[in-house]
């Protein structure tokens, strides 16, 4: 009598089309048609597992949904999709964190059919963040640069202003010289609380202070306030990764929220909405009606529009915040990896190195716990705990293991220390665990 190995659990045709990645493709295309062609993927998978018995894990059914959609849609050309091991979570200048996916789904149906310029959605949105932070008005537009210009041109009005922070691009990721001299704005800079108390008391009348993210440590939003509010200026606060919920919340350094910045008494919030926020990248205000306002009459405002797809990713990852708060460290994916809890990291990071560590050509694969830096802005950034793999190959090359792997056809973005590649788990979803053994057995070969 011949006997079947065990074989684990594979989801059902139904639960791969009612995975929210699926569904929007089956109203795109065509029910019966997604039906036949997750058949045929869920019987390669099925063979693939006996081939396998014992050395393959099925993937979750949310890492299976994309690989299902990535097939009916065509793999993505260069530049786009990779897996992100570098630990790093949100201020990645290179690479985007991606949406939630009511979010996507938003962008899909509008995309997939006539739709208007976006004005209403827009201002959807828009009212639901008022709501969410407690501005008296916020403006959206398409990305953060141009509101950072509209803010400094509108605000400012051709007079001098002091920043707090430090003005090389390097410090910050912000180009301070070059979007203060575009926009008519003389500006000037203190990177310590003594020079910005001499500079306050020194020179013309100013008429904004404003606050990169890397003065935060040393001037906060209540003290940046009453120093502005006595100078007799305007308080901009220049957060471009700030959110609606506190990191803090969940074991990781401290980021004042949008509704904390604007309740310590800033006038205006600068915001990018691909950081905390989880949203689409954009730029966002929020702030007094007076200012948004005149930022909303500005020539640049009407010409950087926040787009009808933008504008609908910007509208569901709203209400995420208002129907769930709590709930959108499910939901939102930055948040999913942002909560992870330690234990959860430590244990698929032992795992996956038991795994990684039996392909024929690596020497070692080593599970490390250390502190990794998931919040990057310039040269400033937040560091808190995460699990690593450290990958040794036989041949000694970690760089060409590194850029191997950043070649495959979905790149795996890693960091090189101490003669190994490193896979950061804070920042990679356990749907691609799979994948970053795969990937390494066929980088080794």
């Amino acid at each position: 009598m011949k006997f079947e190995p065990h074989l684990p659990q594979l989801p059902s045709i139904g639960e791969l089309l009612e995975h929210p990645r699926v569904k929007g493709v089956v109203e795109r295309i065509n029910r019966s048609t997604v039906a036949q062609r997750a058949a045929g993927f869920l019987d390669e998978l099925r063979t693939t597992v006996v081939e396998r018995a014992g050395k393959f894990e099925i993937p979750p059914v949310g890492h299976l949904a994309d690989r299902l959609v990535r097939r009916l849609l065509g793999e993505p050309t260069n530049g786009g999709p990779i897996i992100n091991a570098t630990g790093v979570v949100v201020g990645q200048r290179d690479f985007t964190p991606p949406l939630a996916d009511v979010a996507v789904h938003a962008m899909m149906q509008q995309a997939g059919e006539y739709h208007q310029r976006g004005n209403q959605l827009r201002q959807a949105a828009e009212h639901e963040l008022c709501q969410l932070t407690g501005a008296e008005s916020v403006l959206a537009l398409n990305n953060f640069d141009a509101a950072l210009a509209v803010a400094l041109a509108t605000a400012t009005a051709n007079r001098e202003s002091l920043l707090a922070g430090g003005v090389e691009t390097g410090a910050t990721g912000i180009d301070w010289r070059g979007v203060s001299a575009r926009n008519g704005v003389v500006l000037r800079s203190a990177v310590e609380r003594g020079t910005l108390t001499t500079q306050l008391n020194a020179g013309a009348p100013l008429a904004a202070l404003l606050r990169a993210h890397d003065a935060e440590p040393w001037l906060s939003s209540a003290d940046a306030a009453q120093q502005a509010t006595a100078a007799g200026a305007q308080f901009i606060d220049v957060a471009p990764l700030a959110g609606l919920v506190n990191p803090q919340a969940h074991g990781l350094a401290a980021v004042d929220t949008i509704r904390d910045r604007l309740a310590a008494g800033a006038d205006l919030v600068i915001v990018d909405g691909a950081g905390l926020l989880g949203g689409p990248s954009c730029g966002l205000l929020f702030g007094r009606r007076t200012l948004i306002a005149a930022a909303a009459g500005h020539p640049l405002a009407r010409l950087a529009a926040l787009d009808a797809l933008q504008a609908a990713a910007l509208h569901a990852t709203s209400q995420l915040y208002r129907d769930d708060e709590q709930g959108v460290i499910f939901t939102i994916p930055v948040w999913q990896l942002l909560s992870a809890p330690t234990a959860n990291l430590q244990q698929r990071a032992v795992r996956l190195a038991s795994l990684i560590a039996a392909a024929p050509g690596v020497a070692s694969a080593e599970p490390l716990a250390h502190d990794s830096a998931w919040l990057q802005l310039g040269q400033a950034a937040l560091s808190g705990p995460d699990w690593a793999i450290a990958i040794r190959p036989r041949d000694g090359a970690h760089a060409k293991l590194s850029a191997s792997l950043a070649a495959a056809a979905r790149p795996i973005i890693a960091a090189e220390h101490d003669d190994a590649v490193m896979f950061q788990l804070r920042s990679v979803f356990p749907r691609w665990d799979q994948h970053l053994v795969t990937e390494v057995e066929r980088a080794t070969a």
